[in-house]
């Protein structure tokens, strides 16, 4: 009892020490489709985005890697039912289908069920061909922001965590080019409020060089 009283006073206090300092605007955390093992889990994605909102992030990408093939709709199902009644707007794409979650509260939350950086580029390229093809634009005109405007994930985390491991996934290949990166080897189900609050911390303490 005295060590939960114990961790929730240091919770607390980390929290409010963390909206003295700017912190990131968006965050983005790979967790792998294993480690969604149960209801109490995929719940805990919403739950998540709670924690986000209240120390003032405005938007949460979550990438859920696949291990398992197919990665099906019923996971896609799951965590849509699960977002649906906790007021986040955004969307979750899988499989290249888009489901918009509709919302007020104020932290967006978009989610990938393994669609990842790779295919977003892939095609993000084929409608700026498609738009050459039909004489809309010249090749000349493809840049940067056009790439841009056709990917699905327009947002660029200031912080992209990694749970579970140390290692890169391909979501957001173009978008995170200048984020900060945060490996922990918690696993998503063992994942606790302490821990995001650790990672922002973390980038708190940082200093960003965007590529300089």
């Amino acid at each position: 009892m005295l060590k939960q009283v114990a961790y929730n006073v240091y919770e607390r206090s980390m929290a409010r020490s963390i909206r003295r300092e700017p912190g990131p605007r968006c965050i983005a955390l790979v967790i792998a489709d294993a480690d969604l093992v149960d209801a109490g889990a995929i719940a805990k994605l919403a739950t998540l985005a709670g924690w986000c909102c209240e120390i003032g992030i405005a938007e949460l990408l979550i990438y859920v890697s696949i291990t398992v093939q197919p990665p099906g709709e019923r996971l896609a199902g799951q965590i849509e039912d699960t977002f649906a009644g906790a007021g986040f707007p955004g969307k979750i794409v899988s499989e290249g289908r888009v489901r918009e979650l509709g919302g007020g509260r104020p932290c967006r939350v978009n989610v990938s069920i393994g669609y990842g950086g790779k295919h977003e580029l892939t095609n993000a390229l084929r409608e700026a061909l498609r738009a050459v093809q039909r004489g809309e634009i010249q090749p000349r005109d493809i840049d940067e922001a056009l790439i841009e405007k056709h990917l699905i994930f327009q947002s660029e985390p200031d912080l992209f965590i990694r749970t579970g491991e140390e290692r890169l996934s391909d979501f957001l290949i173009w978008q995170s080019v200048y984020s900060e990166l945060y490996f922990t080897d918690v696993n998503w189900e063992d994942f606790r409020k302490v821990d995001l609050l650790r990672a922002v911390r973390d980038y708190q303490y940082r200093q960003r060089r965007f590529g300089r």
